[in-house]
C-alpha cells in the first residue's frame, strides 16, 4: 500500500517578501515584486524589469560564518530551507538525518558562477586560483550545502528539467516517500537572476517589452507580450503521514497526485502541445483518484507569453469541458514574475495557503480579456472559497508539462 504524503513546513524567499506570512499577505493584497532591476546594468537593452529578492537577511537563517563564499542562489535556498525546517518543527541535531532527504529543482542553477569560474581558469593559471572560487559553482552546490548544514543524509538530488524543475522535484519527492525511500524530504526550487540568464531569455525573445510595448507581466491578458524574469526559493517539507502524526506535526495539505508529459520538442503544432498539457493534468487527477469535477482551484502556469498561455487555456478547456469557465484560476506570476525552474514550488505554496485560508489571490495587471480564453480568472479582488482540491500547472518551452494535485487534509 502506498504511503500518504503531507506538507508540514513552508519556506519562502520571494520578490514580495521572505517568509510565508509576508509572501501570502502581499499576494492577497495584490502587491507586485516586479521593479527596475538593480543588480544588473541593463542600459544597452530594452527590458529593464525583474522580480528581484531585496529584503533577505541570510545571516538570520545561516549565520555569518562562510556566508561570503556562498552565491546568491545558495543563500536563497539555505534560508528558505531553514524557514521550512523550523516551520515544520523538525529536529536539526541529526536525529532524523538517515530518514530525511532533499530534492530541489533548478533549471539553470549557478550558471553564472560556473561560466565565471571557467573563464578564470582559461584566463589565469589554474594553480593560482583560490580553492574557494570553486566552492559554489556546480548546479548541485546549493543542494549539497543545505544537506550538509542541516545534517540531511538520507538522499540529496538536484532536478534540472527546465521550467518544470521545481514541480518535478516535489513530484519525485512525493513518489520517493510513497515508496518508503525516506520519511521526510525537503523539496522545492531555487533560481537567481544574472546577466547570463537575462541574455538567454532576451535573445530567445521571451521577455516582456521586447516588441516595444508595455513591459509588464500579463497572464492570460489579450495584450500579453512575454514574461518578466524573477528569482527566489520556495521550499516545502514533505512527510509520510504517520510519521507526521506520530510527532504531532501541523499538516498544511496532502500531496495526492503528480502528472508529467513530454511533447518531444518545441516545433510541434499548438494542438499537440494542448493535448500533452491536458494529459499531464489528467494524470495528476488519476494518480490522486480525484474526479475532475472535484477541482476547486487551478494555479495556472500562465506567465504572459502569447502561445504558452493560450496552450494552457485550451488544455484546461479540453479537460474540464463546460465546467472550465467555473473553476477559479489564479496566476501568481503577475505578482512575482517568472522564476522558471522555481515557479511550480511557488505556486504550490500559494495553493496550500489558499486551502488553509479559503482565499484565492487575484491576478493583477489584467486589462483586456482574451476572447479565446473562456476561463474563470480571479481579477477584481481576492476570492473567498472553501478549497478541497487544487491543481498546480507548470509548463516548459521545450516540451515538459508537470502537474501536482493537492488536497485539504482531514483525519480519516
Amino acid at each position: 500500500m502506498k504511503k500518504r504524503v503531507v506538507v508540514t513546513g513552508l519556506g519562502v524567499v520571494s520578490p514580495i517578501g521572505c517568509g510565508k506570512e509576508a509572501f501570502w499577505n502581499n499576494l492577497t493584497e495584490g502587491k507586485s515584486g516586479i521593479a527596475p532591476m538593480s543588480s544588473l546594468d541593463l542600459s544597452p537593452y530594452k527590458c529593464k524589469l525583474g522580480g528581484e529578492v531585496r529584503d533577505l537577511k541570510p545571516e538570520i537563517y545561516l549565520g555569518s560564518k562562510g556566508l561570503k563564499y556562498l552565491n546568491k542562489g545558495t543563500r536563497f535556498l539555505g534560508s528558505a530551507a531553514k524557514m521550512a525546517i523550523d516551520d515544520g518543527k523538525l529536529p536539526t541535531d541529526g536525529s532524523l538525518s538517515g530518514q530525511m532527504g532533499i530534492v530541489i529543482g533548478s533549471s539553470l542553477g549557478n550558471f553564472s558562477e560556473t561560466t565565471d569560474y571557467f573563464y578564470e581558469i582559461i584566463r589565469n593559471n589554474p594553480s593560482e586560483l583560490s580553492p574557494m572560487l570553486s566552492y559554489d559553482v556546480a548546479l548541485n552546490s546549493s543542494i549539497n550545502y543545505v544537506s550538509v548544514i542541516f545534517k540531511i543524509k538520507g538522499l540529496a538530488r538536484t532536478i534540472s528539467a527546465g521550467f518544470t524543475s521545481g514541480t518535478d522535484a516535489i513530484g519525485d519527492a512525493y513518489k520517493m516517500i510513497q515508496r518508503d525511500m525516506a520519511k521526510v524530504i525537503v523539496a522545492g526550487g531555487v533560481e537567481q537572476i544574472s546577466i547570463d540568464l537575462y541574455l538567454i531569455f532576451y535573445l530567445r525573445g521571451l521577455l516582456s517589452g521586447l516588441d516595444g510595448t508595455r513591459e509588464v507581466s500579463l497572464p492570460f491578458d489579450r495584450e500579453r507580450n512575454g514574461f518578466v524574469m524573477a528569482e527566489g526559493s520556495y521550499v516545502v517539507v514533505l512527510e509520510e503521514l504517520q510519521h507526521a502524526l506520530d510527532r504531532g506535526a501541523h499538516i498544511y495539505a496532502e500531496i495526492r497526485g503528480f502528472g508529467n508529459t513530454f511533447v518531444g520538442g518545441k516545433n510541434h503544432p499548438p494542438e499537440v502541445r494542448v493535448r500533452r498539457a491536458e494529459k499531464a493534468m489528467y494524470e495528476a487527477l488519476e494518480d490522486a483518484g480525484i474526479r475532475k469535477e472535484g477541482v476547486d482551484l487551478i494555479s495556472a502556469n500562465a506567465n504572459g507569453c502569447k502561445v504558452q498561455d493560450k496552450v494552457e487555456a485550451k488544455a484546461i478547456q479540453l479537460l474540464f469541458g463546460v465546467n472550465s469557465d467555473c473553476i477559479p484560476i489564479s496566476a501568481i506570476k503577475s505578482n512575482i514574475g517568472e522564476s522558471y525552474g522555481n515557479a511550480g514550488a511557488a505556486q504550490l505554496i500559494s495553493s496550500i495557503m489558499s486551502i488553509n485560508t479559503g482565499q484565492i489571490p487575484r491576478i493583477i495587471n489584467h486589462r483586456e480579456k482574451d476572447t479565446d480564453m473562456n476561463l474563470n480568472l480571479i481579477l477584481e479582488k481576492s476570492f473567498k472559497k472553501e478549497i478541497n482540491h487544487a491543481l498546480i500547472n507548470t509548463m516548459d518551452y521545450d516540451g515538459n508539462n508537470s502537474c501536482l494535485l493537492i488536497s485539504r487534509w482531514t483525519p480519516s
